[in-house]
């Protein structure tokens, strides 16, 4: 049998009898299927040669796979099968079965059978990653091209460890070293008796082929007293590779974030919306869409992480993971957290426009909120819809929440250029104030221009510039740890700073507050009796509010 060849049944036509000559055609075809099968699964070692020559290889060469000497022109067959069957259930959406098949080149049939995938009744697979026919067929039992490519990575991993870190004297055990040995997943070193070797965790090891940080696995070279030799323990310890516990503490504490950012910001909303003074001023109206923002894409990334993502986590196999499914739902849910992040960068804009016309641009005119409304509803859609058809057009999976292929650009390039233009403003501003207090300025003042400026770099989101590019000392999991944890908190503390800037710590916001606190106190008063000490030693209340002017100290 040919590799990698299908099997057909001759066509036979008859233009009279085209009834008699189909009916021939189903009944040879059944036979045919029967007795491929039959010859597939045979147990007999002898059938099903394969033609096919294995060149390039050094034959007086062996290497050691699980403790197994394999001559080298058929390494690859079989280090191929393990990384192959070893590799998470999870990547594949068919996983064909193994079959041993004997090679046949040039009349010359190896001693020793090699492995085959079974691909169906009539096609097998060779598991060398160099035989592009059998590696085409190989593809299609993985769910994508990365999964596939992470598989032939531990084949090229195989290949280097037999050919570069063995020759015939180190693969074979001695009292003092156990030998060098390729597990199926990675090569460990010739190593002393009665020691462990760590290697860094294979790629196969992880749940995703994309690792966060550097773990290890152990293998022990123990001492045999019956042999009296070194020996390797033949189960590799991976437990220390298990990737999802690390990414389940970081994803938990973001979300724990997230939430202590909407308690926080939530109560200040309710402030702006309910004091009516508040819900006709622009520069009120503008802060408080930046924090409604903000609570919007935090909800919707809670529902992303808990959903999509830890769900993925939590699951021990793909069949009931969103993210494998990939449905529509979770798409769009990808799609939307795209939008409100963009929404939150818009706002961001918007209202740094606003401070610094305030600051900077006193007396000039201010523009209509129905034209800064309709600036961010651009702004957040528009980079996600080109995102989300770029993503879509080239068939992602993952929910969309996994980039490999650097899409994401499309929507992080217009955040960037907020960034830049926040910065701008930003310096322009610092550029008016410092220019104020060289006319005269007081210690006092210098005080709140250098506080204003510090509590404007959250507004601002210049932070985002610290964490918009991973860069980390080592590949270590706890430097990887203070990235990722110092990244999420400064995410969570955005709307927490607006907050209380513009709302907790606001004089203006006080002000209101006690006016309605006063005015509540004598309808209550006046209406049930009750009197409040703060309100029985002011002699004269007044129900009128009086709203101090936007000028920059009431703004900070």
């Amino acid at each position: 049998m040919r590799v990698g060849a299908w099997q057909t049944v001759p066509e036979f036509q008859t233009v009279k009898m085209q009834w008699f000559a189909f009916a021939r055609k189903v009944f040879i075809g059944f036979v045919f299927l029967i007795l491929t099968r039959f010859n597939e699964n045979t147990a007999l070692p002898n059938n099903g040669t394969l033609d096919y020559c294995l060149t390039g290889y050094d034959e007086s060469k062996a290497c050691s796979i699980r403790g197994n000497l394999l001559a080298q022109p058929i390494w690859n067959h079989y280090a191929g099968y393990l990384c192959y069957n070893y590799t998470n259930s999870a990547r594949f959406s068919q996983k064909f079965n193994a079959t041993f098949k004997y090679v046949n080149c040039s009349g010359t049939i190896y001693h020793r059978p090699v492995p085959a995938a079974v691909v169906d009744n009539t096609t097998i697979a060779l598991f060398d990653y160099k035989h592009e026919e059998s590696a085409a067929l190989l593809r299609k039992s993985f769910k994508t091209d990365e999964l596939f490519d992470n598989f032939v990575k531990c084949c090229e991993e195989a290949e280097d460890c037999c050919t570069n870190a063995m020759n015939n004297e180190n693969i074979v055990s001695t009292a003092d070293f156990c030998p060098v040995v390729w597990d199926a997943w990675s090569c460990f070193p010739q190593t002393a008796v009665n020691t462990i070797q760590s290697l860094p965790c294979s790629s196969q090891a992880y749940q995703s082929p994309d690792k966060v940080c550097t773990l290890e696995s152990e293998k022990s070279c123990q001492f045999n007293e019956t042999i009296q030799l070194a020996e390797w323990n033949q189960q590799t310890d991976y437990s220390n590779c298990a990737i999802a516990s690390i990414y389940l503490a970081r994803y938990n504490y973001h979300v724990s974030a997230l939430y202590v950012c909407i308690v926080c910001s939530l109560p200040a909303i309710l402030i702006f919306l309910a004091i009516p003074v508040f819900r006709d001023n622009s520069r009120v109206i503008l802060h408080r869409n930046l924090l409604i923002s903000i609570v919007i894409r935090n909800v919707l990334t809670i529902m992303a992480k808990k959903i999509v993502i830890i769900d993925a986590l939590l699951s021990p196999t793909a069949s009931n993971q969103v993210m494998d499914n990939n449905p529509v739902g979770c798409r769009l849910l990808s799609f939307f957290v795209s939008a409100a992040t963009n929404s939150t960068y818009a706002c961001m804009m918007v209202d740094g426009y606003y401070l610094h016309k305030v600051i900077v641009r006193t007396f000039a005119k201010e523009p209509p909120l129905v034209f800064l409304y309709s600036l961010v509803a651009v702004l957040t859609f528009l980079p996600s819809i080109i995102w989300a058809s770029i993503v879509a057009a080239n068939e992602r999976t993952s929910c969309w929440m996994v980039d490999t292929n650097g899409e994401q650009w499309s929507v992080d390039s217009f955040r960037m250029v907020i960034l830049f233009i926040n910065t701008v403003l930003l310096l322009d501003i610092v550029r008016v104030m410092i220019s104020k207090m060289k006319q005269g300025g007081t210690t006092r003042q210098t005080k709140a221009a250098f506080r204003a400026t510090l509590f404007l770099i959250p507004l601002f989101g210049l932070h985002i510039f610290i964490t918009a590019k991973k860069i980390v000392i080592n590949d270590t999991c706890w430097a990887e740890d203070i990235y990722d944890y110092f990244r999420y908190t400064m995410e969570a503390s955005q709307g927490i700073f607006v907050a209380i800037l513009f709302c907790y710590a606001n004089a203006e916001v006080h002000n209101e507050l006690n006016n309605l606190f006063r005015k509540l106190s004598i309808q209550l008063n006046q209406r049930l009796g009750w009197n409040f000490a703060r309100t029985a030693a002011r002699r004269r209340t007044t129900t009128a509010t009086y709203v101090q002017p936007a000028d920059f100290k009431n703004e900070f």
